[in-house]
């Protein structure tokens, strides 16, 4: 008992250092000051020029309209203002540790034109000392934007496509006017559902059996600065029967922040075909040449300019593998078998395999499509923990002749989300029912009496040191002093941003 009670005070000193020093700053007559910048940063993935933008840009932000608010350690306001312009070029203070929180004006969850930014600082104010901080807001919602082609302009009479939150906070309409004004809404990360209602243009001679088209699409939760691109695109006319409801064909992609919804296939149908017309390939959903091709690819489409049908025995492969196929209308479609990562495919549909659904001896030209599916994901190198002893095999340090330096050392390439370390030696954890603390700790996210108590020991002075790091050496040579001369384990565990884990254990063994 008397070797743990040794151990214990040498520690507390350590770490009650914080503790006293705040008793005698809450006892003096000194005053702390701040003085304060703020910066904005992020932006929405910028697109290539089309015709549906104008030279409208980004919503730009004022940092001098930001609130601006600073908090006790306890997490009561201290002084606050709703304009940065007006906050004093240097705040006086009591000593302490603050929280300083700066919001751009506009907190509606779903607007026109308010992109959100938001950011905040801890900071520590010492007496007779001013104290600079930065604080830098960064973006926290999503912007949506609707687009069309010429097209699908050509084809459509009116249309109005309603983005929903589907968290039920609020959605936004975009009708003919505002997608041509090129304006943009904004949301709070969430996923979406959109609704497409259009009218298509009456044409002379022309039959349309569907005039009022309806479609629904979800988007994937998404995250700040993220652009969300919905693309409304027609297709050549068509001769296919609209009885059924799958008007409007859906292609789903998603290509880091920018995530473009193309619809496509709103399809006429001519009052008769034209006599004579040899059915001939307008476009297909792969084209010749593509790379990357996703692997998750179950079937190519191929679309002709007449009603097509398959011929008595036709037979169409993907390189020596024979596809099933069937058509709706002047819609070819090809049951791909699964698709391999990084090979080079070849569609091969042979002359006569496709004929005209009027006249069967009117056959099309053979068809020969390429393309280089994608190579497989990188995986995220693993997480490493090492220590400069003790982590594979015990080690042995003597009270007296303790090493000068001594690290432990973290690597996660996808970033740190919990760093957990558990306190598995009597001597150590009776040393934690001293402080009132418990045997478990993450590191990268401690509380305010946490961060305290474990931050000086590991030399963190925020959960920001910890948390999102792919790289953390925590030199903690003056730990071992507290260390009771018994066997001393602390189990470590890390989850990475990816939702890997890892454990290790640092064991040393300490003698007199």
């Amino acid at each position: 008992m008397k070797k743990i009670f040794t151990a214990t005070i040498i520690l507390a000193v350590a770490v009650l250092t914080g503790c006293n020093r705040e008793e005698r700053f809450g006892k003096t007559d000194g005053t702390a000051k701040i003085s304060l910048s703020l910066s904005s940063e992020g932006e929405f993935t910028q697109l290539p020029a089309t015709k549906a933008e104008t030279s409208e840009d980004d919503v730009k932000v004022d940092v001098n309209e930001f609130s601006l608010v600073i908090k006790s350690q306890e997490g009561s306001e201290v002084e606050s203002w709703s304009r940065f312009a007006d906050v004093p070029a240097v705040i006086g203070l009591d000593p302490g540790t603050y929280t300083i929180e700066a919001k751009s004006p506009g907190q509606k969850t779903v607007d026109w034109t308010q992109p959100k930014y938001a950011g905040s600082q801890e900071v520590t104010v010492t007496p007779g000392n001013t104290e600079s901080v930065s604080i830098v807001c960064k973006l926290t919602n999503m912007k949506v934007t609707v687009r069309t082609t010429e097209k699908f302009d050509s084809e459509i009479e009116d249309f109005t496509v309603t983005v929903n939150a589907d968290d039920y906070s609020g959605f936004m309409a975009f009708t003919k006017a505002i997608v041509a004004e090129g304006r943009s809404a904004y949301f709070d990360p969430t996923s979406l559902t959109v609704d497409i209602n259009a009218t298509r243009k009456a044409k002379e001679g022309v039959e349309i059996e569907n005039k009022n088209i309806i479609q629904t699409m979800s988007i994937p939760s998404g995250a700040a600065q993220d652009h969300h691109v919905i693309t409304l695109d027609a297709s050549e006319t068509g001769y296919t029967d609209l009885s059924g409801d799958d008007v409007i064909k859906v292609v789903y992609t998603l290509n880091n922040k920018e995530v473009p919804i193309l619809v496509d296939g709103l399809e006429e149908n001519p009052v008769e075909d034209e006599p004579g017309t040899v059915p001939a390939l307008s476009s297909s959903s792969v084209a010749d040449g593509s790379v990357d091709v996703p692997v998750a690819t179950a079937s190519i489409d191929l679309t002709y300019s007449t009603a097509v049908a398959l011929a008595d025995g036709a037979s169409i492969t993907l390189g020596d593998q024979t596809c099933a196929a069937s058509v709706s209308g002047n819609t070819l479609t090809v049951t791909l078998p699964t698709l391999i990562e990084s090979t080079q495919y070849t569609l091969t549909v042979p002359e006569g395999a496709v004929v005209s659904a009027s006249d069967a001896s009117l056959a099309a030209e053979a068809v020969s499509i390429s393309f280089t599916t994608a190579a497989a994901e990188s995986e995220e190198p693993d997480i490493t923990i090492t220590a400069t002893a003790g982590i594979d095999e015990p080690v042995t340090y003597s009270k007296a002749a303790l090493p000068s330096e001594f690290n432990l050392t973290v690597e996660a390439p996808a970033g740190i989300e919990k760093f957990v370390v558990d306190v598995n030696t009597p001597g150590l954890q009776g040393l934690l029912d001293l402080m009132k603390m418990d045997y478990s700790v993450d590191l990268a996210n401690m509380d305010v009496a946490e961060l305290e108590f474990w931050g000086n020991l590991f030399g963190i002075t925020s959960n920001a040191d910890v948390n999102g790091q792919t790289s953390k050496i925590f030199e903690i040579a003056a730990f071992l002093t507290a260390m009771p001369e018994e066997k001393n384990e602390l189990k470590v565990t890390i989850t990475d941003k990816a939702g890997n884990s890892l454990s290790k254990t640092l064991t040393i063994i300490m003698t007199e």
